[in-house]
């Protein structure tokens, strides 16, 4: 029986999809390397950045130019970001309900901590765990592993929601459920060729389940 909710925070609870294309966009193109397009960003986009720019044509050479140039505009543009419109909300019912929550995510945790607070949504995980503190990126359940240890639960009693297929990947290899939304950086038709128990407009729709 599902008890816990935990949730990827990029694109699933953080509207940053667009930002994070424009960022890209910005450094490669004052690489000389144009505008790889946005559907073509969204397929190959991986927290694994080095092997994504190489699937983006980036020279071995440039890698560190681009990354460096990346966060430049990310930061100069994250003052935009902002959590979906369903997001708070959706926190709020779940802490009514009595259901843990938790985050997941391949994130920078300085980056991630400091929004929680930011948007004034910290208080309701019980846990979170971001990249440093396992160092593998999904499809690797290292994250959820982790989390699942921190609340004592086991995977069958957790789902997990994101918008990527790595979300869906790590979750069922943590044996937990799996649900994805369809408002974050994966089209839907890319997302249930990997068959998750759940899809949901948003995060709004996960509350329905209990």
């Amino acid at each position: 029986m599902l008890s816990f909710v935990l949730f990827d925070y990029d694109g699933t609870l953080l509207d940053s999809t667009a930002i994070t294309y424009e960022s890209f966009k910005e450094a490669f193109g004052e690489l000389g390397y144009g505008d790889l397009g946005l559907e073509f960003f969204r397929r190959e986009f991986s927290m694994n950045h080095h092997e994504m720019y190489g699937k983006m044509g980036v020279r071995e050479e440039d890698v560190k130019k681009v990354e460096d140039i990346w966060w430049g505009y990310w930061n100069e543009m994250r003052g935009d970001i902002r959590l979906f419109p369903e997001t708070a909300l959706t926190l709020e019912k779940l802490n009514s309900l009595g259901i843990g929550v938790g985050l997941v995510s391949d994130g920078k945790g300085s980056r991630i901590r400091d929004d929680l607070e930011k948007f004034g949504i910290r208080k309701y995980f019980s846990v979170v765990v971001v990249r440093e503190d396992v160092n593998e990126n999904k499809p690797s359940p290292k994250g959820l592993l982790t989390a699942l240890g921190k609340i004592k639960k086991k995977g069958a009693e957790c789902i997990y929601v994101g918008d990527r297929i790595e979300d869906i990947t790590a979750g069922k290899a943590a044996g937990a459920t799996t649900g994805c939304v369809c408002n974050g950086m994966h089209r839907l038709e890319w997302l249930v060729e990997e068959e998750p128990d759940f899809v949901f407009k948003d995060v709004s729709g996960v509350v329905d389940l209990f």
